[in-house]
């Protein structure tokens, strides 16, 4: 299933049934990401999530935690997909 359309039914699955910040992506200062989706009032809220950390290059690397019932993706200008990809593969 494509990345836009886990997003899409997440946020419809949550919109549903919760108060939440919902799914936010900037874009930050130096030109990278950052992506954080609310976990709030669902099955990941209490799941466990091991950090990732992939760094490629200057340019080129990204890094997902789960911190207070939030998925947090940071990243560099090319990893967006990279970061989405980390939270689908957690939640499938």
């Amino acid at each position: 299933m494509p990345i836009i359309e886990v997003l899409q039914k997440w946020y419809k699955n949550i919109s549903k049934s919760s108060i939440c910040t919902g799914i936010q992506i900037e874009t930050v200062n130096n030109c990278g990401w950052c992506v954080c989706i609310d976990l709030f009032d669902t099955v990941y809220e209490t799941e466990s999530f091991k950090t990732v950390y992939i760094r490629k290059g200057d340019d080129n690397w990204f890094k997902c935690i789960k911190k207070n019932g939030l998925f947090k993706g940071y990243g560099g200008i090319e990893n967006l997909e990279d970061i989405l990809n980390v939270f689908y593969c957690w939640i499938k």
